[in-house]
């Protein structure tokens, strides 16, 4: 065989291959049997077009969802951030719940102990005035001390009562601020762990 009968040979070859892909490639695009080679062209330009739109499409909705996963992630840090916010405010408002019982318990305690020192007070003075009683001869002049005496006590003791009335009225609107405090307190926790909850 000579080099031109191979030469032939390779570009009969090459030509039969180029028509079976360019048959192969017509059948794919669904053209005519009977297509030419510009309708063959037209066809590819406007299927690598409708790739590459594909491909730009893909792309943007590729951008698209990377942006809301990015959005998404950042709004779960943000929940993230305001339960953490959440918790530490229950745990605050919890501990100032025990600081209030513990302040609540810590002013009874001083209040029934100056009311015992008042009353102690005031049986003293009692016992002071029966003694003055006792020792004083009732002459007029000694009549007319003694009255003062007993009068300034009577003030003392209705100082010392007045004092210790005022105190316990004290105590009970402390009481009442402090259990009204307290409620509002567990509200606040209650709500908290609502929240978290949902």
């Amino acid at each position: 065989m000579t080099d031109t009968d191979l030469q032939l040979k390779v570009w009969k070859d090459l030509a039969i291959s180029k028509q079976i892909m360019m048959d192969a490639a017509a059948k794919t695009l669904k053209l005519d049997k009977e297509y030419t080679q510009e309708q063959l062209q037209q066809a590819l330009d406007e299927a690598l077009k409708r790739a590459a739109d594909a491909e730009t499409s893909i792309n943007e909705a590729r951008e698209e969802a990377e942006r809301r996963i990015a959005e998404a992630q950042q709004q779960m840090a943000d929940t993230q951030k305001a339960l953490d916010a959440v918790k530490a405010e229950l745990a605050e408002s919890q501990e100032q719940a025990q600081k209030l019982e513990q302040q609540l318990s810590n002013s009874r305690a001083e209040s029934e102990r100056q009311i015992k020192q008042l009353k102690a007070s005031v049986a003293e003075k009692d016992r002071a005035i029966k003694a003055i009683s006792t020792t004083l001869s009732d002459t007029p002049e000694n009549v007319v001390k003694k009255m003062k005496k007993l009068q300034k006590q009577k003030m003392d003791e209705a100082d010392a009562r007045k004092k210790a009335e005022q105190a316990a009225s004290t105590l009970r609107k402390e009481k009442k601020q402090l259990e009204q405090e307290l409620k509002e307190l567990q509200e606040a926790q209650e709500k908290g762990e609502d929240e978290q909850a949902a």
